[in-house]
């Protein structure tokens, strides 16, 4: 237990002393300041002893078990004293969780009283959150001297993807959902393969899908039905290097990525897919197999919770020859990374293998300073060189593109914050065989 002096303790100090200055000029009043000393002693040493009396306070923080990017998470603080206490409370909290410490002044506890202090806090970034320690100082009767408590230290908010509007309120309804996100039915190509059930025959059908084993056990024509297919095997592989981590506003391209492959996820477990999901830089960071509707979209969030731009490049074809090992059977692959450099060996050719035995769809997310080109005819002359080394960049990229789709690979050029829907419109496109 620590002590501390109070500023009343610091004013009488300092008070003390410019008295004492003044026993220059009259030396007669030494006795008295004496005195005066003796007596700010013995009640500092009176409140001293008071406070070491006293039982400790008890400090308590709880956490929600999870908070959400951009929604408001509460904080609960339990304080209990066993005989009176005035204190003063401090929380230490990281600067993206509130732009000023929670702070309560002159708190007034009765014996044995339990006080609970609420406050919230809206994380901006996901991952863990570290805090800092929560402070208690109590002041002393006479309110010279306060007593330091301190609890909570090491404590971690975990911070999740927002997942409201995937899987909350209107979402319930899948074609709501899909209109809010601005996703297009996808028109469906041909008949399904996948049996569904019997029903009797009308005129107007066709005459290939009479089952006539049925039709003879039940003394009348019976068809068919089919439906298209399910349960389509859906990996999601999301790059986590360093080119991910370029900002838009005050979110970065990674980010905008999690929110699609969320809503992509959660879109694809609800039209019966199992869906797997792929973390990958240099190396396969986290791999989590397929799974169906019924384990939801938490183990997605809880792998995408802690992921965070890494300043290394990316290896596709490192991860390419992990997938390859790690899914053998025909998925539905979809990549969202970003590239500079666009060498065939390092980045058409990972791909294009893949494409060999998955359906395969490359999702470059394109770096917003792309989008200066489109202001090139009213830019000055000093910006012209910069204009020509993006020209020239971009050139490289559509050739990059090209070569992929040219290898089987279907591909999308998209700005962070616009990808959500022209994904989730490609990939159904792709799902029930629109396009290839």
């Amino acid at each position: 237990m620590k002590l501390w002096p109070t500023q009343r303790l610091l004013a009488l100090l300092g008070a003390f002393t410019g008295c004492a200055a003044l026993l220059v000029l009259a030396p007669l009043l030494w006795p008295v300041a004496a005195g005066a000393l003796f007596m700010l002693a013995l009640a500092a040493s009176s409140d001293a002893l008071a406070l070491r009396r006293e039982p400790a306070l008890a400090l308590e923080r709880a956490l929600p078990e999870r908070a959400f990017v951009g929604r408001a998470a509460q904080i609960v603080i339990r304080v209990a004293a066993a005989a009176r206490a005035r204190l003063e409370l401090f929380e230490e909290l990281p600067r993206d969780l509130a732009a000023a410490d929670p702070h309560w002044a002159n708190l007034a506890l009765a014996p044995g009283e339990t006080r609970l202090l609420s406050y919230a806090v809206t994380p901006a970034r996901r991952g863990d959150r570290a805090l800092g320690r929560l402070l208690a100082f109590e002041t002393g009767p006479l309110g010279l001297l306060r007593r330091r408590s301190f609890a909570g230290a090491g404590a971690v908010l975990r911070v999740y993807p927002d997942t409201a509007r995937i899987v909350g309120g209107e979402a319930l309804d899948p074609r709501r959902r899909l209109e809010l996100l601005g996703v297009r039915p996808a028109r469906r190509r041909g008949e399904g393969m996948e049996f569904e059930s019997l029903r009797d025959y009308v005129t107007g059908d066709d005459p290939r899908r009479v089952d006539w084993a049925a039709s003879a056990r039940r003394g009348r024509p019976v068809v068919r039905q089919y439906q298209h297919e399910r349960n389509h095997v859906v990996l999601l592989a999301l790059d986590a290097s360093r080119l991910m981590g370029a900002r838009v506003g005050e979110r970065s391209k990674l980010d905008y990525a999690i929110d699609a492959l969320l809503a992509l996820a959660h879109t694809s477990q609800a039209a019966g897919d199992r869906v797997g999901l792929a973390v990958f830089d240099r190396a396969l960071r986290s791999y989590v197999p397929p799974r169906s509707r019924r384990h939801g979209i938490g183990a997605f969030a809880e792998a995408l919770r802690s992921v965070h731009p890494q300043l290394v490049e990316p290896d596709h074809l490192r991860f390419a020859q992990r997938l390859a090992l790690l899914q053998r059977q025909r998925s539905l692959v979809v990549v969202l990374t970003d590239f500079v450099e666009a060498e065939s060996a390092r980045l058409i050719d990972p791909f294009a293998a893949l494409a060999k035995r998955h359906r395969v769809l490359v999702v470059a997310v394109r770096d917003p300073i792309f989008a200066s080109l489109d202001a090139a005819a009213a830019a000055p002359p000093a910006q012209l060189y910069q204009r020509l080394v993006l020209d020239d960049l971009l050139h490289e990229r559509e050739t990059a593109l090209l070569g992929l789709r040219r290898c089987g690979v279907a591909t999308l050029d998209l700005a962070p914050d616009q990808i959500t829907a022209p994904l989730l419109n490609r990939f159904l496109a792709m799902r029930f065989n629109a396009e290839p």
